[in-house]
């Protein structure tokens, strides 16, 4: 079973991958590559693009956009003792002193007194004591280390921006024309930050790409269902939940997102560390494990192949984490459990009564040609116990299915008519399985389509044994 992946890898791009000699040799084992537009130079990172696309076209790169943030601009590290004060200014380049704090907030003087700054998810907390002309005057209430970069929040005053910045259009525009499949967006507080990001997509002929909403924010959590609802799935970060939260709400916001993804029908994404060279490596195994039990769609490594000492064996590891034999799982939900979509209730009935006949007819795998992506990542999204094989015409959608646990899809040629596509089925099933299937082995083929006018379209399930497929 070593074809199907329990679950999908995405790792993080980096100059410690940038050879291809390097990404030939985890180009099998990553799903989907990641690039962050908060770190690094732009001709590098289409070179990461041109790399990619070289070894293997058909993996899914994923933009990582900076989102309406406020980061720190000191050249260096500085360390900010408590109760001292400290003179904050803005600056739009990277600027070197140790004495001020330089951040890219152009309103820096309409920040109110008494609001606080957080500095890299609270590692540093200043108050804002009073304004000075073009200056700030904060005392230090939470001392530490502030690194370059660092992303900064308040609390008690609301920074005037939009969640798009020029920047990121820009970038937008530039990345859908070198391949880009999906967005990751970070910092998202509400439902109409997605919107508006469909909104721009629509008017650049981007609105193929899918818009994946990091839960790092207070607001973000409060409106976890409208977010849901809104993208084409969520990325968790463990880390950032417990800065925002304790470990028990934490808990709680990690079950309800996982079942609202679920329900919904949008893959749910952990932020996993894993790191070798690390003294708690077993901890970090254990925790993967945990979260593959909780059906997790996707682990994205970030740190771990961006600045670990071998971010080549740390996806090795993950891997063969992922698709150890012995991690059992499960779910069972009843259609009272599932949200059905006006749009497309015929199929999401379908979607679900596949579940459901995989748990109850001793299914070996479903079968689910698609010409979108909805059915397959439909019923991926119910978490059902066997994998799902998917066929499509669809080169977005092929890219899409790449966040979907447990989904294995071939991109068929678009002259190839459905109709026709059992002569097939057999072959792929039986170089899926490694001949690990008998003649009496029952497979489940799902036809469904939103648009309702196709003529040879049944929209319902067949059943046969494996031999009279």
């Amino acid at each position: 079973m070593n074809h199907f992946h329990n679950a999908k890898i995405i790792a993080t791009m980096w100059p410690s991958l940038d050879k291809e000699t390097v990404l030939s040799k985890i180009i099998t084992n990553v799903d989907t590559f990641r690039i962050n537009l908060s770190h690094g130079e732009e001709d590098i990172k289409k070179k990461y693009i041109d790399m990619i696309v070289k070894l293997d076209s058909s993996k899914t790169i994923m933009l990582d956009t900076k989102g309406p943030e406020v980061r720190t601009r000191n050249k260096e590290e500085i360390y900010l003792t408590e109760w001292s004060e400290v003179v904050i200014e803005h600056a739009e380049f990277f600027k070197d002193s140790d004495e001020i704090l330089y951040i890219d907030y152009p309103l820096v003087d309409n920040i109110t007194e008494w609001s606080i700054l957080n500095i890299d998810s609270d590692t540093v907390k200043i108050k804002i004591k009073k304004r000075k002309w073009d200056q700030l005057i904060g005392k230090v209430v939470k001392e530490g280390l502030i690194l370059i970069n660092r992303y900064i929040d308040f609390e008690g005053y609301i920074p005037e921006l939009h969640y798009l910045w020029e920047k990121d259009k820009k970038h937008i525009i530039w990345w859908i024309e070198h391949k880009i499949n999906s967005i990751s967006v970070s910092y998202i507080k509400e439902a109409s930050n997605i919107a508006e990001i469909h909104d721009f997509l629509r008017t650049v002929d981007g609105d193929h790409l899918k818009v994946v909403a990091k839960i790092e924010t207070h607001d973000a959590i409060k409106n976890l269902k409208e977010i849901i609802q809104a993208a084409d799935g969520i990325i968790l970060n463990w880390k950032k939940l417990l800065i925002l939260t304790d470990k028990k709400e934490a808990v709680k916001i990690k079950d309800q997102a996982i079942k609202l993804c679920h329900t919904i029908g949008k893959p749910i994404i952990w932020n996993s560390e894993l790191d070798i060279q690390h003294e708690d490596v077993s901890k970090q195994e254990k925790i993967i494990k945990e979260h593959i039990e909780l059906w997790m769609d996707a682990f994205m490594l970030t740190r771990d192949t961006a600045i670990a000492e071998d971010p080549i064996e740390n996806i090795y590891k993950l891997y063969e984490i992922i698709n150890e034999q012995d991690i059992k799982t499960t779910t069972d939900y009843t259609l009272e459990d599932i949200t059905l979509s006006d749009d497309s209730i015929i199929t999401d009935y379908i979607a679900f009564n596949a579940y459901r006949a995989s748990k109850e007819l001793n299914i070996k795998a479903i079968i689910c040609p698609t010409e979108s992506w909805y059915t397959p990542a439909r019923l991926a999204s119910l978490k059902p116990e066997v994998p799902i094989i998917s066929f499509t015409k669809n080169d977005n959608a092929y890219r899409y299915l790449n966040l979907m646990r447990w989904v294995k899809w071939y991109k068929i040629a678009d002259t190839f008519e459905y109709t026709n596509i059992k002569q097939i089925w057999k072959e792929i099933i039986r170089i899926l399985f490694k001949g690990n299937i008998s003649l009496d082995d029952r497979i489940l083929i799902v036809h469904s389509s939103i648009e309702q006018n196709k003529s040879w379209m049944i929209n319902g399930m067949e059943l046969y044994k494996f031999k009279d497929i």
